[in-house]
């Protein structure tokens, strides 16, 4: 999701930039500074992702004026490298399409909260319940972990957004329906394929690059 700030009001704007502000502090209190310093890789995998998903936002498709919808792919960052990470992967990235003059600086903290915190954080818990419920096993973690999990990251971007456009009344309730939620399934398959394949290839190659995995429980003989 990518909104224009001139649809929103200037005290929603503000509001979401000074509650983003505090909790980006919260999340650099939560990485783990001397991992990521002391282990290359994971500063590679880092930089890679903030890179990656730049392009990616920055492949989007225009809907109602002022509204556009991309990839997230933060379900595979969050899987990759933690949700710390992912967070600051997902600042950053934001920052650099702003840059490139795709999105407005003037929104970002309604997008952070709408296009970053709610996609990773809905990741985490997904993850954090599929291994306390359910067998380790790989195919599990590719399909629920992966695939289900980028499905239900962009869906509750995309009602978490309506949501706003509806209660702000910055559009009315049938055309948020008609030219925003109708193409939600068009939305869910391509964001679950995107993310599952990452999540698969990664694990198929190099499954030790997936923090999240623990290659000796997955593949386990037990």
């Amino acid at each position: 999701m990518s909104i224009e700030p001139g649809l929103l009001p200037d005290w929603f704007l503000w509001t979401l930039l000074l509650l983003t502000m505090p909790f980006v502090v919260w999340v650099l209190t939560r990485i783990n500074w001397v991992a990521l310093q002391q282990r290359p890789f994971l500063q590679h995998i880092f930089y890679i992702a903030c890179i990656s998903l730049a392009v990616l936002w920055s492949i989007r498709a225009g809907l109602s004026s002022g509204l556009g919808i991309h990839f997230m792919g933060l379900t595979a960052a969050t899987l990759l490298m933690g949700w710390p990470l992912a967070m600051l992967a997902g600042l950053l990235s934001l920052m650099l399409v702003g840059f490139m003059g795709l999105e407005s600086y003037a929104a970002f903290g309604v997008n952070y909260v709408f296009n970053v915190v709610l996609p990773v954080a809905s990741s985490w818990w997904i993850l954090q319940w599929v291994q306390r419920t359910l067998p380790a096993n790989p195919f599990v973690y590719i399909f629920l972990c992966g695939f289900f999990n980028g499905a239900i990251a962009i869906l509750l971007v995309a009602l978490s957004t309506s949501l706003m456009l509806g209660g702000l009344e910055i559009y009315s309730w049938q055309q948020v329906y008609q030219e925003y939620l109708m193409y939600l399934p068009l939305m869910l398959f391509p964001e679950a394929f995107v993310n599952g394949m990452v999540v698969a290839g990664i694990m198929g190659t190099k499954p030790e690059l997936l923090s999240s995995f623990d290659v000796d429980k997955y593949f386990s003989d037990d």
